[in-house]
């Protein structure tokens, strides 16, 4: 399903509380649960042959945290992106532009989802150390940017060597509105929970992070709105600045 050239098309894909917020303590709450299993199905349903998040999300599902500190190496490494050969035709995409997530493996195995093959996602500036870790973890990793993430890079590059046609992004919220800034989402697909928390230190659907440009709002056309469960909502737009 690529509409766009030498690019995926992009849905993002979110379960978040009635006022926005994709992260908190109701994640607790039965209300959750109610919901979680059909934003599993509808995620399943839309068969994307990768997922993208930010390095915190895969910091808490997929990888072992970050690292406090990096174990050392004298090797030198060209910035040149690496690609390992790999019979899984699904990915998961991390966004680690500072080099600190912690791998023990180099796919992603979980219920609700296929076996999947990691790609880190890097900036020029990172550290040897780093890519000596990936290298012994067989990692594949691809280079966006010098010194901060060029999506548009990113994003020809998961087309053109991965043969990704169609990716989902599921957060965090900056990565969500970076990739949005952009114009790289297309798809909006959003279920509410019947849950609020009204924390002000948790993220939301679309977070703009302190080190990024204002950037401009982004409107959106509704495609379909559909009750599921007794008390959840699933929600589908299409962006209008995309690209």
């Amino acid at each position: 399903m690529q509409i766009y050239e030498n690019r995926p098309y992009v849905i993002c894909h979110i379960l978040s509380a009635i006022d926005g917020r994709i992260s908190g303590n109701f994640f607790g709450m039965p209300e959750i649960a109610e919901v979680a299993p059909l934003y599993g199905k509808i995620r399943q349903n839309y068969n994307c042959d990768a997922v993208l998040n930010g390095a915190i999300t895969c910091s808490e599902i997929y990888a072992d945290g970050f690292f406090k500190t990096l174990p050392k190496t004298d090797k030198k490494f060209n910035r040149e992106d690496h690609i390992v050969e790999t019979d899984l035709k699904k990915y998961v995409v991390c966004i680690d532009t500072e080099g600190k997530l912690k791998w023990n493996k180099n796919y992603i195995e979980r219920v609700g989802m296929p076996k999947s093959h990691v790609i880190e996602v890097l900036t020029e500036n990172i550290s040897d150390d780093y890519l000596q870790h990936l290298h012994e973890k067989n990692i594949s990793y691809i280079f966006a940017g010098q010194n901060k993430l060029k999506i548009p890079i990113l994003m020809n590059k998961l087309n053109n060597t991965f043969n990704i046609e169609k990716l989902m992004i599921c957060g965090g919220g900056a990565v969500n509105w970076s990739f949005l800034q952009a114009g790289m989402i297309d798809e909006l697909s959003l279920v509410i929970a019947p849950l609020a928390d009204g924390k002000k230190d948790t993220a939301t659907l679309f977070d703009r992070s302190e080190f990024m440009p204002e950037g401009l709002p982004v409107a959106f056309s509704l495609m379909s709105v559909e009750k599921i469960s007794d008390n959840g909502i699933w929600l589908k737009y299409l962006s209008k600045n995309r690209k």
